[in-house]
């Protein structure tokens, strides 16, 4: 999760409520860093350093009072750092009727979820790219299929050729499909024979004439339409990224269960799972399965 910037560990937050269960020195609940770290002088001269923050902080009538316990008192720079210390807790304010908690900071309602962090995830990996052709954003397509074409754009699939690099002992490095060349990414989604017949087909489909791809980021553009509309390169954009799921799940078939496509039948279930599911996030475009 760092590497996509996502602060996991530092997204809890305490939230302070009457101070009872929180330390005073040794926790992270107001300023910078633990109060320990930025009055270091003070700390040493604590008597009692696992003390709670209500031991150190009292309300009485609305006001603050500040209760010490110092091996001795506060002196010169020490003394400078009590004086900051306490400008710091009188800007702080205590609720006195609930009690001190954890909160996630990346929700709204501050409660912990896996599926909040999966989106969190999700959206940070998506909107990870710095140049505008790698943006894997396409609202036509399921979260799924968004997923799967920024993991194809980075080359982080279960390929043979990347398996091997793990040390994991496979019986052979060849594509599962055709058995002619080393399967890497390129090849299993764009220069394997099996999988070009079915571009060809798509291609075909949509009168673009014979398909011509040389790299995974060419792949997932949404270039070579011959609409001018925006609309009609998103749409040609979310069909290939959609075709380039669904060979990789017959990849997948073929190696775990041992059957893989015709490509009449290839065809067939890109056309009708394409269209369902572009046409029902299509909002007020009413698109017809006839055009």
């Amino acid at each position: 999760m760092e590497d996509l910037q996502v602060p996991f560990k530092s997204s809890f937050v305490k939230s302070i409520g009457d101070g009872g269960s929180t330390s005073f020195w040794h926790e992270h609940w107001i300023g910078e860093d633990k109060l320990c770290n930025i009055f270091p002088r003070l700390y040493r001269l604590e008597a009692s350093k696992d003390a709670a923050i209500n031991e150190r902080v009292q309300a009485v009538n609305g006001c603050k009072n500040f209760v010490w316990n110092w091996t001795r008192s506060p002196t010169g720079r020490t003394s400078g750092e009590l004086d900051s210390l306490c400008n710091l807790l009188a800007a702080f304010s205590f609720s006195e009727n609930s009690v001190d908690k954890w909160v996630w900071s990346m929700a709204k309602n501050g409660m912990f979820t896996v599926k909040a962090l999966a989106s969190v995830i999700d959206e940070q990996a998506l909107a990870s790219f710095t140049s505008p052709q790698q943006t894997l954003l396409n609202n036509l397509v399921p979260k799924k299929i968004e997923i799967f074409s920024w993991r194809l754009l980075k080359k982080r699939m279960p390929v043979r050729v990347e398996l091997d690099k793990r040390g994991i002992d496979l019986h052979s490095l060849l594509c599962p499909l055709c058995d002619d060349d080393i399967e890497t990414v390129e090849h299993s989604l764009i220069f394997c024979t099996h999988t070009q017949e079915i571009w060809e087909k798509v291609f075909n489909w949509w009168g673009l004439g014979n398909f011509s791809c040389y790299n995974i980021l060419q792949l997932l553009s949404g270039s070579g339409h011959a609409s001018s509309s925006c609309f009609g390169r998103k749409i040609w954009q979310a069909l290939k990224w959609i075709c380039s799921y669904l060979i990789w799940q017959n990849r997948n078939n073929k190696v775990f269960h041992g059957n893989s496509w015709t490509s009449p039948v290839a065809l067939c279930d890109i056309q009708i799972k394409s269209f369902g599911w572009i046409s029902s996030r299509a909002k007020g475009k009413n698109l017809d399965w006839l055009t």
